[in-house]
């Protein structure tokens, strides 16, 4: 267990603000002068553990009747630092951009790609969907839900990270608001070009004034950062992001009276390369330093390898994105072969990928299975970088052009192999971290991995076998149903992590061991002691409790019974006549 002192200025000497949601002892061992304050007050000495209980300072307020405002003014006088009144609602901001996300693949991204492809089942051939539909249903699936799910973790989860100021509420709502109307004007006037032709453009500029706006906010976040492999990805990714939007523009300019139908295979292809390889993967190489050792659990990463990764992925998105806008495509092996090593080199610099240890059995640490979505995601990544290196060799030395079918499992081993295997496996621990939660559902990550497990692996062989077989253009459709059904678990499961029931606790005012401590102590602080008399030396300890942190996982990280102490706790506070809002003392 960690102590939970991420908010202390001590270890880098930066004196930080008081924020409401910060602790007593918390805020009392940072800024001695603070004591006096807490005790004039009523807050207790001599207790066996440090000065201060583990409860927010907007409690302490609440709970002895005093203006919070009037509190944190004298605290901060005392202190010689300012008040940050980041409420609740700005450490939320997240939570739009991942429930459009969500709301924008179940309808106009995959639930649209269901509907096409069983119209493509049903007539036995590629062609039997619509080009214009097909290309909306793709700017829908990589704006609408990788961009935006990428933009809202990226809002939430930089802060953190970097410690800077949270991005402003009319800067993200800019950015969703731009991106939204990027994808839904640009799915209308797919469909509808000719009476819609103004509607292309505006679209288009929509979407360069949201990845406009990621790249201030990155440029804002990583600011100091830039010498760390991970600030440069994440930094590249934002600039990709721009060229993408400004590519995408261009081409709703030029084909404003016809739309979508007309534009070439080489066309979608630089889409799919400036969106996947220039924009999605970096930033997911780049949060994929901080995130993904944690759930792989495989020790030290490989600084140099992260380093040499992002020179020459970079290097090879160029070269290949280069080779297509030129119409050179013989050369376009050569980037697709720089962008598969560069991701060996990540690989390598990951550590155990493919041994990932299992997690310890605490509710915090995330369902192990988690670990399987990476493995497979990045499995198809590197498959989905062969089959492109391959097809692009193949047009440089055999002048064959890739089939259709071929195309089709290329694109979607990456899409929804790679991509959105690792959406669903990082969003469920990711997510939670940013609300301060545990997932709500952890039982459904096992079924969303094998359904959409299933699901791309049907539909990648499938389009493969439609090369040997009429057949199977009849069973294709099926994976789609995995997918979907996956996706639908996911978002019942992020939906109700992000907007979860009331905390038990507070309900039934009996604990269990899932019973959050931090919630615990901030409803009923007395406890402390008690738990401090009986051998929880951590509580007495520590200056706050991480959010996730659950009275099993405390019982076990002290080498006490979880259930003696749930059966304790529950003891004292009926004995107490306590429930959820009575007062400490």
């Amino acid at each position: 267990m960690t102590e939970g002192d991420s908010e202390s200025p001590g270890a880098g000497g930066r004196r930080g603000p008081i924020r409401p949601e910060m602790t007593v002892r918390l805020v009392a061992g940072d800024y001695p002068a603070c004591q006096e304050v807490f005790r004039r007050y009523g807050e207790p000495d001599g207790r066996a553990a440090k000065f201060g209980h583990l409860e927010p300072i907007d409690r302490f307020a609440s709970r002895r009747g005093i203006d919070l405002d009037v509190l944190l003014g004298e605290l901060s006088k005392a202190a010689g630092v300012p008040v940050d009144h980041d409420d609740e609602a700005a450490r939320r901001t997240h939570r739009p951009f991942i429930a459009v996300a969500l709301l924008l693949t179940l309808s106009l991204g995959a639930g649209w790609g269901m509907i096409l492809l069983a119209r493509i089942g049903w007539e036995g051939t590629f062609t039997g969907a619509p080009a214009a539909e097909i290309v909306a249903h793709g700017e829908a699936q990589l704006w609408g839900f990788v961009a935006l799910f990428v933009m809202g973790v990226a809002v939430g989860y930089l802060p953190i990270t970097t410690a800077r100021p949270r991005p402003g509420r009319s800067h993200t709502r800019f950015m969703l608001a731009s991106i939204l109307i990027g994808v839904l004007g640009g799915f209308a006037w797919s469909l509808a070009p000719r009476p819609l032709s103004w509607l292309g453009p505006i679209s288009g500029a929509a979407l360069v004034l949201g990845a406009l706006g990621f790249l201030v906010l990155v440029v804002r976040q990583i600011a100091g950062k830039w010498r760390t492999p991970w600030g440069r990805f994440i930094l590249s990714s934002a600039v990709w992001m721009v060229v993408w939007a400004a590519v995408d523009l261009a081409l709703r300019v030029m084909t404003r009276t016809t739309g979508p139908a007309v534009y070439s295979e080489r066309t979608r292809l630089v889409l799919m390369e400036l969106a996947i390889f220039g924009f999605a993967l970096n930033v997911i190489y780049g949060v994929g330093q901080k995130l993904l050792p944690g759930l792989l659990r495989g020790g030290t990463t490989r600084k140099a390898m992260f380093e040499a990764a992002w020179g020459v992925h970079n290097a090879g998105v160029l070269i290949l994105c280069l080779a297509h806008l030129a119409a050179f495509d013989g050369a376009a092996w050569l980037g697709s072969i720089t962008i598969t090593i560069g991701a060996g080199l990540y690989v390598a610099g990951l550590r155990g990928l493919f041994q990932a240890r299992k997690p310890p059995a605490r509710p915090e640490a995330g369902p192990s299975v988690l670990a399987r979505y990476i493995q497979l995601a990045f499995f198809w990544l590197l498959a989905g970088l062969a089959m492109l290196t391959a097809g692009d060799l193949a047009i440089a030395f055999r002048g064959t052009n890739p089939s259709h079918a071929y195309l089709g499992a290329m694109r979607h081993a990456l899409t929804v192999g790679f991509m959105t295997t690792l959406i669903l496996g990082v969003g469920q621990r990711i997510l939670p971290i940013l609300s301060h939660d545990l997932l709500a559902w952890p039982r459904l990550a096992t079924p969303i991995f094998v359904l959409i497990a299933v699901g791309n692996a049907l539909r990648v062989t499938l389009e493969l076998a439609t090369l040997a077989t009429p057949v199977a253009f009849w069973i294709l459709p099926a994976s789609a149903v995995f997918e979907l059904a996956a996706l639908s678990l996911f978002t019942a499961n992020i939906f109700r992590t992000l907007w979860p029931r009331p905390e038990p606790l507070l309900a039934a005012g009996r604990v269990t061991r899932t019973t959050r401590v931090a919630v615990l102590l901030a409803e009923h602080s007395w406890l402390e002691d008690h738990m401090v008399e009986w051998g929880l030396r951590y509580v007495g300890r520590v200056r706050s409790v991480p959010a996730v942190l659950t009275l099993g996982s405390l019982a076990v990280g002290e080498n006490f019974d979880p259930d003696d102490l749930v059966v304790r706790i529950n003891e004292l506070m009926a004995a107490r006549g306590t429930s959820a809002g009575a007062t400490r003392f």
